[in-house]
């Protein structure tokens, strides 16, 4: 009796810092949620007691201080990417899983090691590098960059979910003459979406929420992504030439974070079967 005394005990010891964690990010949730839509003078009694009164003035003010344009060339980077990973990484996926050619591994494994690159390694040589090729401030120069970051991981998210394909489906479309890309996109890619939704939600969060290739590459005011112009209305960021209140930061928070939320509450199903899929065999 005792014995199971003492499990019980550490069972609930072991559970303590979970507890408070969960309660953490309630919290943040919770100062998220209703931070946005609370006056100057409602924040100034302190962030998580209860609010007295609501309005939309933060919002009206974060755009004012060009959250918009911050909206419009993160959406436009966000959807170009997915766009140009899913056609290119599905097409380089499929090459890999079912075309055999010389350097075929060799490729995959340098693809997979392009994985690991750090932004945060190549990010001094490469900005010396777009600064000699005038491509600073330059939406198609930052594009660019999300390609390279993004592609490689997309392209294994697609050869190892092709990998399990039916070989012979394939093998009797090219007895029947049909080409390699006509395969791809009539009978392979539509049945791929769980894992074109997966590399969608994963390149759409990673660039929707970059904050250093923004930073760095899109300096100017009018190009600027929306996470380095949310700092910028927050008051913290190095280009800051005034202070604005912390409800209309908490505004920027807010309709960032809205989109992912949303694709994800969409798209869910096929997010976690894209995930499991290609780690089945």
């Amino acid at each position: 009796m005792a014995r199971v005394r003492k499990t019980t005990v550490g069972s609930v010891f072991m559970q303590v810092p979970f507890v408070f964690y969960s309660l953490t990010i309630v919290a943040m949730c919770f100062i998220l949620i209703v931070t946005p839509f609370r006056s100057g003078d409602d924040l100034a009694r302190g962030l998580l007691v209860r609010p007295t009164a609501f309005g939309l003035g933060n919002f009206r003010d974060a755009f004012a201080s060009g959250l918009g344009d911050g909206v419009r060339n993160s959406l436009t980077l966000s959807v170009l990417t997915c766009l140009f990973t899913i056609v290119f990484g599905g097409i380089a996926g499929y090459a890999a899983s079912f075309m055999r050619f010389r350097f075929r591994r060799g490729l995959a494994s340098f693809m997979n090691a392009c994985i690991y690159v750090s932004t945060m390694l190549i990010a001094l040589p490469l900005f010396l590098q777009y600064r000699d090729l005038h491509l600073v401030n330059s939406i198609i120069g930052a594009l660019l960059i999300f390609l390279g970051l993004r592609l490689p991981f997309s392209v294994y998210l697609f050869k190892s979910y092709f990998d399990e394909f039916s070989i012979e489906l394939i093998e009797a479309a090219k007895m029947d003459g049909v080409s390699d890309m006509r395969i791809f996109w009539r009978i392979v890619f539509p049945l791929s979406k769980g894992v074109v939704i997966t590399v969608l939600l994963f390149n759409f969060s990673a660039v929707w929420t970059d904050y250093l290739i923004g930073l760095l590459f899109l300096q100017q005011d009018r190009l600027m992504t929306i996470m380095p112009k949310i700092m910028y209305i927050f008051g913290s960021g190095p280009m800051v030439t005034h202070a604005t209140s912390l409800g209309q930061g908490f505004a920027g928070l807010f309709v960032a974070t809205v989109p992912i939320v949303v694709i994800y509450f969409f798209t869910k199903k096929y997010y976690v079967e894209g995930l499991t899929l290609g780690s089945l065999k």
